[in-house]
């Protein structure tokens, strides 16, 4: 009983050091967690939009790398291209060498009438030498996200825009 206890604990302070950055673990890039109600078009668009959110707040490499697999829902959800999309927390990013550099929560507007669709960072944390830095940490759409929304409907989202 004593090593099996022992052995979950040692499982819960992995998973911790795997979500926080602290450590050596092994990523896993196909198990797609939650996440695997996007099909392949949806996935490819929401990385390259996320992707580009990481380059706006200056993270860098030569290759992003998806770790979907500690995925969970945390809100709405929209269907889309070939697939259903939601707010994702536990999106782990991994550079070419498969260092983890940063894990996020990410957002999504989606308007149908206009054709409009982005997913953005609602939370990210960047590591950096063993460092946690977080880079975005309040809620709300950042202004280079409010920007890209189409002029007729970004009333609606002005509420919203991160202050």
């Amino acid at each position: 009983m004593k090593k099996v206890l022992i052995s979950k604990v040692s499982s819960v302070i992995m998973n911790k050091a795997h979500i926080y950055g602290v450590g050596k673990f092994e990523t896993n890039y196909t198990d797609l967690g939650y996440s695997d109600k996007m099909g392949p078009k949806l996935r490819m668009l929401v990385e390259k939009q996320l992707c580009d959110d990481l380059k706006i707040y200056g993270i860098m490499a030569n290759k992003f790398k998806f770790d979907w697999s500690e995925s969970c829902i945390e809100g709405e959800d929209a269907i889309y291209l070939d697939g259903v999309v939601e707010n994702f927390s536990g999106i782990n990013i991994f550079n070419e060498k498969d260092k983890h550099i940063a894990e996020g929560w990410m957002e999504f507007i989606y308007e149908p009438t206009y054709n409009f669709f982005i997913s953005y960072w609602g939370f990210l944390t960047y590591f950096d030498s063993g460092k946690e830095i977080e880079i975005k940490d309040k809620v709300g759409i950042p202004l280079h996200i409010f920007n890209q929304i189409p002029e007729n409907v970004r009333y609606g989202y002005k509420t919203e825009l991160l202050k």
